[in-house]
């Protein structure tokens, strides 16, 4: 079993995970193009005087990049939902037992993974946009909330 410090190390890295995978899920930051930036769930496309959020399924009808899209976000909502899981097992003092510590140490990579992925997927097509993307910052919140995921692991 964890002793009460290590448990409350866990608790703050897996809340400060969940708020940054979540932050950076929302944020229109994973592609940022001049005008344009590009979330998981929706773009953001700004004109001189309003910038306006768009679903990708609203643009592209029935393209190859809509199924990516979906991919991805059901990757990070999965990362998301393993990462309030494990968050829960560890906080809530229910039947506190070996197997509950297992299923932890099992969850929190395997969200840490998806994370990882989708981190991975958005830095290469970054890499293929290099001379027109500014500086991606829902990867970086989402990198920070992976590298605490695997501390709260540690």
């Amino acid at each position: 079993m964890l002793n009460n410090t290590g448990k409350r190390l866990a608790i703050v890295f897996l809340v400060l995970t969940f708020i940054f995978w979540l932050i950076s899920m929302v944020t229109p930051g994973w592609l940022v193009k001049p005008d344009n930036g590009f979330s998981i769930f929706y773009f953001q496309v700004c004109t001189e005087d309003k910038c306006e959020n768009t679903k990708y399924s609203d643009i592209f009808q029935k393209s190859p990049g809509v199924k990516l899209a979906v991919a991805l976000q059901i990757e990070s909502l999965v990362a998301l939902i393993l990462c309030a899981i494990s968050g829960i097992l560890v906080i809530f003092p229910t039947n506190r037992t070996t197997t509950t510590f297992f299923i932890v140490v099992i969850i929190i990579p395997v969200a840490a993974t998806l994370q990882c992925v989708l981190i991975l997927s958005a830095a290469l097509i970054n890499n293929i946009f290099a001379s027109i993307v500014n500086f991606p910052y829902s990867i970086l919140l989402s990198g920070l909330g992976t590298l605490f995921s695997i501390v709260a692991w540690v």
